[in-house]
């Protein structure tokens, strides 16, 4: 009997391991399918994704490359830029110094035919030059010659209405002021603070007031730049009252 238990059991043992064979090989062969196409596609996702890195890279290394070069173009740009507006700034300062020397060769060319027309050549300029100058020299001499005679004349007719007194017309001296500064009462002899500058000429007749009293008057003999010399004229002299230093004159 044990004997025969042992056989059944091991009759059922071996059918349950057939059935489990037959029910569960199939599943194992599809999951093992199942494997080798996740394999498959894990693979290829990862041979897809490297790639795609790889990519991404080969992107990233073209762009920077293209970044560079956009950045030594716009150097380049800037530069051209640069060197073309220099170029400009050049070519202005040229044409205005065309323009000057055209606008001086036209000039010296009418100069050219000017003296042409005149029959003069250049190198006789300069001794024309030196004529002139020579012929400007000797009217300035002559003229400075001329001033010299024209004041001896002018002292010469000073000198003379001394001696002839009160004969000649005194002569105008509109608005003329100033004062006594010195006095030689021995010789009726006074001098004023008025001169060429101020209006005051020779035989000029000035009367000598003291507040508003009329104390004299006086003829001018001789004038300098500032000042000038005057005798009193003993015919206005208001008793004993004398010229003083400080009375004012007017004319």
């Amino acid at each position: 009997m044990l004997r025969l238990a042992l056989i059944l059991a091991l009759l059922v043992a071996i059918g349950g391991l057939a059935v489990s064979h037959f029910v569960a090989k199939p599943k194992v062969d599809e999951l093992v399918t199942n494997l080798d196409s996740t394999t498959k596609s894990l693979q290829q996702a990862t041979s897809e994704r490297d790639t795609a890195q790889t990519e991404a890279k080969n992107q990233k290394a073209l762009a920077e490359k293209v970044s560079r070069e956009l950045t030594d173009t716009k150097g380049l740009l800037e530069a051209a830029a640069t060197d073309a507006q220099q170029q400009r700034g050049r070519a202005d300062r040229l044409q205005t110094d065309l323009t000057k020397i055209t606008k001086e060769r036209n000039e010296a060319q009418q100069i050219v035919a000017a003296w042409n027309v005149l029959g003069i050549q250049p190198e006789q300029v300069a001794q024309l030059k030196s004529d002139l100058k020579k012929t400007s020299e000797e009217r300035d001499a002559l003229t400075t010659q001329e001033k010299i005679f024209t004041r001896n004349i002018e002292d010469l007719k000073n000198r003379l209405a001394r001696y002839e007194g009160d004969k000649e017309k005194p002569v105008e001296m509109p608005g003329l002021k100033g004062a006594v500064v010195a006095v030689d009462p021995q010789w009726n002899f006074v001098v004023l603070n008025v001169g060429e500058e101020q209006g005051a000429k020779p035989r000029g007749i000035v009367m000598v007031r003291r507040g508003d009293k009329l104390v004299g008057k006086a003829r001018i003999v001789s004038v300098e730049k500032t000042r000038s010399f005057a005798n009193l004229l003993p015919g206005w002299k208001q008793g004993d009252v004398g010229v003083q230093v400080g009375d004012a004159v007017l004319y």
